[in-house]
């Protein structure tokens, strides 16, 4: 399977399910497994890959997080906790989709493909929602309640693209082998 896809897979797996409050979030972390899969295929079909180093950092801290909060007990912790707790736990995986949309939409302009824009409107929301998130909850700026859902928004566009466009060659998948021709002589 393409590098973009397991990370589509898993990206998914995270944003649309929910554990039970009396039970481990196994699917958090096997999403973030999966995103962690994608990112090391990637990386063995792309070694020239913009924020290489970054990546691996963030999408590591990110599992860890996800396994350190998957219990019900630091589940309801955190649902208890200060908002910038809340946030602080949700930039590794937010900050790791933010720095793939800016490598993959770098590698994107770079071979010409017209979606490389795309990938740079992800990064964009994800990144613009982190800062009004601080800003709402630290500033009191509370005209910006709402803001979250750009945040969402990009999150959900980085699956759809991961998904369309895992399958270009800039994008680490393997160029597909033309099929043999068969001679059909009269």
């Amino acid at each position: 399977m393409k590098p973009l896809y397991w990370i589509a897979i898993g990206l998914a797996v995270v944003v649309f399910t929910a554990a039970p409050a009396d039970r481990y979030d196994v699917a958090e972390v096997l999403g973030c497994l999966l995103v962690l899969v994608g990112y090391v295929r990637l990386v063995r079909a792309a070694p020239d890959l913009p924020l290489r180093l970054t990546l691996g950092y963030l999408a590591v801290l990110a599992l860890v997080v996800a396994a350190v909060l998957s219990p019900p007990g630091a589940r309801a912790w955190l649902d208890d906790a200060d908002p910038a707790v809340v946030w602080a736990s949700s930039l590794p995986a937010l900050g790791f989709q933010a720095a793939l949309c800016h490598a993959l939409g770098t590698r994107a302009r770079e071979a010409g493909a017209r979606s490389g824009w795309t990938w740079f409107v992800a990064e964009t929301a994800i990144l613009f929602s982190l800062v009004a998130n601080v800003l709402y909850d630290g500033a009191g700026w509370r005209w910006l309640y709402g803001v979250g859902t750009v945040g969402l928004a990009g999150v959900l566009l980085v699956i759809v693209l991961c998904a369309l466009l895992g399958s270009a060659p800039w994008a680490g998948a393997e160029p597909s082998e033309p099929e043999p021709s068969e001679d059909v002589s009269p």
